[in-house]
């Protein structure tokens, strides 16, 4: 009797599972230096049989443009043209996980390269008797720490998937809503729905460069050093990269794009991991 439970508990699992949508909220303070600055986007957590992806549904939109737009140029041309306009939604990384092992992986595009970055830290958590209502779903709460950040979570035993927004997972239920300490990072469950065909759980079609933690440390240290390094690489190599604005300026447009991102990263001090570079 017991192991036709577990069995009946396991398929359960997997029917629910499969080519499911989770709708998050995720609200975040990128810059610690000014909390009046509340950034929301729409996140997908994608799953079936396999795994799960989690990414910004308006970063996969824009970028599914922007390359139709550069392969037509591309094509057409010979060359390629790059709008500083085109690019839209500010969170550019994706993380997938594989069922029923859990394995984690960070995806993550810097200049021209796309990383695969594996992440085998578990994370400890404890559950607590709490309960609360969180829309339609009855949670029960956990807490845990990670990535230097102190995380209380609300999960649902309704919905028997151990898996959650970005690398949250291993709790007896989807997470539904998962908040940090600061207050700087909130994701909370909106809605379900299906999906139909099969999941892909390969972000980037190029092909991706795989290391660890430790070796992305070093990645994003060279990155935040010189931002556009990848493009001038490029243009050393002999590939034809304009970047154009208004006026047709470009040298003036890459520079105020050095700038742009220079400052972009300075004010990006108040990440979702605040260890990435300890």
């Amino acid at each position: 009797m017991k192991k036709l439970t577990l069995l009946f508990a396991f398929l359960s699992i997997l029917t629910i599972a499969q080519n499911k949508r989770f709708i998050y909220e995720y609200q975040f303070i990128p810059d610690s230096t000014n909390t009046g600055e509340i950034k929301t986007e729409m996140m997908f957590l994608d799953t079936n049989q396999q795994g799960s992806k989690y990414y910004s549904y308006t970063v996969y939109n824009s970028d599914s443009l922007m390359k139709a737009d550069l392969e037509r140029q591309l094509k057409a041309t010979g060359s390629i043209n790059v709008r500083t306009d085109m690019r839209k939604g500010d969170v550019r990384y994706s993380v997938t996980k594989t069922y029923p092992d859990y394995k984690i992986s960070l995806h993550r595009r810097l200049s021209m390269d796309a990383y695969n970055i594996s992440d085998d830290r578990k994370i400890n958590w404890k559950i607590s008797s709490e309960k609360e209502k969180i829309g339609n779903w009855n949670t029960q709460k956990a807490e845990a720490d990670f990535a230097g950040r102190h995380w209380t979570a609300w999960f649902s035993t309704e919905i028997p998937i151990q898996d959650g927004p970005y690398k949250f997972c291993g709790l007896p239920g989807l997470i539904v809503r998962i908040e940090d300490k600061t207050g700087s990072h909130k994701m909370e469950l909106k809605g379900i729905k299906n999906i139909q065909g099969e999941l892909d759980i390969n972000v980037f079609d190029a092909k991706e460069i795989a290391i660890n933690n430790k070796q992305f440390q070093k990645v994003v240290k060279e990155y935040e050093n010189d931002p556009t390094k990848g493009i001038k690489q490029l243009q050393m190599g002999g590939a034809t990269v304009v970047l154009t604005g208004k006026d047709g300026n470009s040298a003036k447009v890459a520079k105020e794009q050095e700038d742009r991102l220079k400052n972009q990263i300075k004010k990006d001090n108040n990440r979702i991991e605040l260890d990435i570079l300890n």
